[in-house]
């Protein structure tokens, strides 16, 4: 099967990883960066954007480098991702999109924090992306289990 199919069509298949790669049309405005967060954009069909800070419901998570603006790439849109961060990640950690009070807070960025308590507040809820599986000690790609809320 041809992972990069015809801009008006949507192809998927699993990546070494084990993720389920899904082609979209970059619409983030840059290159694309592996690892960053997703979410659809509304005025291309099959694009996505990043994720603002702050921002709910992801989508996916970029596969492909350096793909430019207004070309097809692959993101990851459920099982193993390996997710950028913006901040150490700790295995066993949940896995949620940055906010303005986060410390390097980016469009796109993730951060890896202890499992909130219940009951959980429903910015946390739709803002996770997923379970870290894979310790870092600074930031950079660390494999996550990911599903969207």
């Amino acid at each position: 099967m041809n992972v990069i199919g015809i801009k008006s069509q949507i192809s998927s298949i699993y990546s070494p990883e084990g993720g389920l790669l899904v082609t979209v049309i970059n619409k983030t405005g840059e290159d694309s960066v592996k690892g960053k967060a997703v979410d659809t954009e509304s005025t291309v069909n099959n694009g996505v954007n990043l994720v603002e800070v702050g921002g709910f419901d992801a989508v996916g998570i970029i596969y492909d480098s350096g793909i430019a603006d207004g070309e097809e790439m692959r993101i990851v849109v459920a099982g193993v991702a390996e997710v950028l961060y913006i901040n150490a990640a700790t295995r066993g950690y949940f896995a949620r999109i940055n906010i303005s009070a986060d410390a390097d807070d980016v469009p796109g960025g993730v951060i890896s924090e202890p499992l909130p308590s219940p009951p959980l507040a429903t910015d946390k809820h739709f803002r996770e992306i997923g379970h870290v599986i894979e310790t870092i000690a600074s930031p950079g790609l660390a494999k996550t289990i990911i599903h969207f809320n």
